[in-house]
């Protein structure tokens, strides 16, 4: 039965997560444009790829923007979640395997040591920004139990990924139990908070060309 899983969920499910992903954020960015074509003509108009990019970068670039230095600490957690979300799954000795015989990509791996204190750091800050989502009243207020359910299965996902990468105790099915999580999480995307990996270009560049082409002013 464990050999039947996996090789469903490295093969045909991992495929559909994928195809889920692609299709369901292809009908949301259309429905998207569609919607600003419609209320908001201006959008396009006015929107420039100069100030958009300028803005993007300048938001990308830790403690750049004002924000981020007003909170020094949220800022560092973020980017050690996303340094290690972004690159584990392409970069981890494993995935890379799998990556490498599913055909899509060739990709150099990184030693155990780093990629053991990228998955320890990144799983320590995406505990801290759920206790943050549970703590602090502002952010308690606009969260729903979606974004509640989507970070415990974050942390499902690095805790199942840690337990089979030490090799503990059952550590084939926590395998299968990290495979199905990420494949959920991949399908997920267009769904969720997590559709911000395609529509942080979109909003950040409205932004951007909004205040550099329009206000003639700076967004960070």
């Amino acid at each position: 039965m464990a050999h039947t899983l996996y090789t469903f969920m490295t093969g045909i499910g991992f495929q559909l997560a994928i195809m889920i992903c692609l299709a369901g954020t292809a009908l949301k960015l259309v429905l998207f444009f569609k919607g600003a074509a419609k209320k908001d003509k201006a959008f396009l108009a006015f929107f420039s790829f100069r100030y958009a990019g300028r803005s993007i970068l300048f938001h990308l670039i830790p403690y750049m923007s004002r924000t981020s230095r007003m909170n020094p600490e949220m800022t560092a957690m973020t980017i050690a979640f996303h340094a290690a979300v972004l690159a584990l799954p392409f970069f981890f000795s494993a995935h890379g395997v799998l990556l490498s015989d599913s055909g899509l990509l060739q990709l150099p791996r990184f030693p155990g040591i780093v990629s053991d204190i990228l998955a320890v750091t990144g799983l320590v800050a995406l505990l801290f920004l759920m206790g943050r989502r549970l703590f602090l009243r502002t952010v308690r207020f606009i969260s729903s139990p979606g974004d509640h359910l989507l970070l415990v299965s974050i942390v499902v996902l690095f805790l199942s990924g840690i337990w089979a990468h030490f090799q503990m105790p059952q550590f084939l099915w926590a395998s299968l139990f990290h495979m199905t999580a990420g494949n959920l999480l991949i399908a997920s995307i267009p769904f969720t908070r997590l559709s911000h990996i395609f529509y942080m270009p979109l909003t950040r560049g409205y932004a951007g060309s909004e205040f550099g082409g329009v206000r003639m002013a700076k967004d960070w």
